[in-house]
This record gives structure tokens, C-alpha cells and sequence, in this order.
């Protein structure tokens, strides 16, 4: 089990994020980027999922992430 922090950037602040969430591996992270991305309504927000090293693995923006719905099958 690994561990991500989930954030929602607007700019460069984080106005939302979800700490030490465990997942099985980082393909596990795209629902729940989708999910993230479906309540943001600000423009401009961006997902950032970090690893427990604090390396991001993942930056996109939201409008782009509730676009692309298949992401979540990419688990």
C-alpha cells in the first residue's frame, strides 16, 4: 500500500487536498482525480497527486480531467 496527497491548485495555492490517501498503486489515483476534478467549478484549478517522497506523479487540469471520463478505466 502506498500513500498520495491529493491537491486542488488554483494558481499556486492549494485550496483543497486530501492527505495520505492509501492506494494499491498510482494508476488506483485517476478516479479519485476525477472525482476532485467534478467539484472543482473555479477556472483554472489544477489536480496535483503527490507520492509519499513528495514527487508529483500527476498534474492536470480539472476541466481536462472531467473531459476524459476513460481515465478512471485506465486502472
Amino acid at each position: 500500500m502506498q500513500y498520495y496527497d491529493f491537491e486542488v491548485l488554483q494558481g499556486d495555492d492549494v485550496i483543497a487536498a486530501e492527505r495520505s490517501v492509501a492506494l494499491d498503486d498510482s494508476r488506483a489515483a485517476w478516479p479519485r482525480v476525477i472525482g476532485m476534478a467534478k467539484t472543482v467549478d473555479a477556472p483554472g484549478c489544477r489536480i496535483r497527486v503527490r507520492e509519499q517522497q513528495g514527487d508529483t506523479i500527476i498534474l492536470i487540469g480539472a476541466t481536462a480531467a472531467r473531459r476524459y471520463p476513460s481515465l478512471a478505466a485506465a486502472r
